[in-house]
């Protein structure tokens, strides 16, 4: 086995060994999102090393779950490119005590198939259902100037940008900001988009702690002086913003006529600040998969024209599992997961 707990001092520079991952950084390994999941979550800080290839570091979410065991999700994560190594992260995993791990690898997918495929390559793996939405998502490179990033849109997107050139605009990091932001997102998630929410709570203390550590940010926009004279925004999203990644991760807008392109408008603020921030690229988290931006079934569709006004989308192979222990796996899935969902359904419809 060539899995082991980071040391103090590997956990005390987290960050610059998940910045130095093979694809790159994704700030979902970092410790403040397991804070975010400690209701229910505890977290292991993990190393894998093979000859050959640098350390890699997965941060997992633990979750205890007697009497069937425990098992991990690595979000977003592990941060590995290719096939093999993604099989060597297994072979460790098959020794870690779980009796599965869900994990998102950052391996790019081609169409289809691709996860399947990848499952078929390594014993004990399997598709799961979808768990973030970024696994597909449109990454916006900030390092071009803001007449050459403008340049790089859609028409779409510029011809709002340019409608709604005399919106006010807000950027705020006050509790009552999340407030206003919070009345956009509700409708925009649950009525139009027809997504389940967690409580409100687990959103608002997300968002006050990456606030806390300097790393959250509220965009609100409002169509004229007058609505914002009124107090009533129209568009709004939370930022992360952390070294040279910014993440689009929460929004939301109302329809109404004036309102109309205010999204586009935010988004473009939102990049505009992140890169004054020294970000040089932009994630705008969440989208269909590329082959799938023409199924209307898909829950995401909504947002195909929107996103792609940006950029296009770039895919990896999603949610997956490694069952570890099939008889524990199966019991779980067929009677386990059931009853600890009951039992905190009242607290978090999303058992994940």
């Amino acid at each position: 086995m060539t899995m082991r707990e980071a040391t103090a001092e590997e956990k005390a520079r987290w960050e610059d060994l998940v910045w130095d991952s093979p694809a790159g950084p994704d700030l979902m390994q970092l410790v403040p999102y397991a804070q975010v999941k400690a209701a229910t979550w505890g977290f292991r800080q993990m190393v894998h090393s093979f000859p050959g290839r640098e350390d890699l570091p997965v941060l997992y979410l633990v979750r205890k779950v007697p009497p069937f065991g425990e098992f991990w999700y690595a979000p977003m994560g592990p941060r590995v490119t290719d096939q093999e190594h993604l099989a060597l992260v297994c072979d460790d995993l098959r020794a870690g005590g779980a009796f599965a791990v869900i994990m998102e690898p950052a391996i790019a997918a081609e169409g289809p198939t691709s996860k399947a495929d990848l499952a078929a390559t390594i014993p004990g793996l399997e598709e799961f259902i979808q768990l973030q939405p970024g696994t597909s998502t449109v990454f916006i490179d900030l390092e071009p100037s803001e007449e050459e990033l403008m340049a790089s849109f859609r028409q779409r997107a510029r011809r709002y940008i340019r409608k709604t050139g005399e919106a006010v605009i807000e950027h705020r990091t006050d509790d009552a900001s999340f407030e206003q932001l919070w009345k956009l997102y509700v409708p925009t998630i649950s009525d139009r988009a027809g997504l389940p929410l967690r409580p409100k709570d687990y959103y608002l203390d997300a968002w006050r702690l990456y606030r806390d550590r300097g790393e959250g940010h509220v965009i609100l926009a409002y169509s004229s002086p007058e609505r914002h004279e009124q107090g009533e925004p129209e568009a709004g999203i939370y930022l992360w913003q952390h070294r040279d990644l910014g993440y689009y991760r929460d929004g939301g807008s109302i329809r109404t006529p004036e309102a109309n392109g205010l999204q586009y408008r935010v988004q473009w603020e939102a990049m505009r600040w992140c890169k004054e921030q020294g970000a040089t690229t932009y994630d705008m988290f969440g989208a269909p998969p590329s082959w799938a931006v023409d199924d209307k079934s898909h829950q995401m569709h909504g947002l195909v024209q929107f996103k792609t006004a940006f950029g296009q989308i770039t895919d990896t192979v999603g949610t997956m599992r490694l069952v570890v222990d099939p008889k524990r796996a199966k019991a779980w899935d067929k009677v386990g997961v059931r009853v600890y969902w009951r039992m905190g359904r009242k607290k978090n419809p999303l058992f994940y």
